[in-house]
């Protein structure tokens, strides 16, 4: 019974500093958004949208169908989140 306790306390402990590990490395998630964002819409701001702004963009005009409709909601979205 404690092999298993203490085996499950490792497991934990193990888990818990992996992720925080994986916690403090930058994401780069929110730039990978705002790159492809501006490539999609050149014109609008992408730099002034916080990571998870960029992210919910980035997921709604990844739906899209066409190119100008991307371009017309990307465009919209970041106005909106930039007002």
């Amino acid at each position: 019974m404690n092999r298993i306790a203490l085996i499950a306390a490792a497991a934990i402990t193990a888990t818990a500093a992996l992720s925080g590990a994986a916690s403090a490395q930058p994401n780069n998630t929110g730039d990978a958004a705002r790159k492809a964002l501006s490539q999609i819409a050149p014109n609008a701001d992408v730099a002034s949208l916080s990571n998870s702004e960029a992210v919910a963009a980035w997921q709604v005009v990844s739906d899209e169908g066409s190119a100008a409709e991307a371009k017309f909601r990307a465009e919209a979205l970041i106005r909106n989140f930039n007002s």
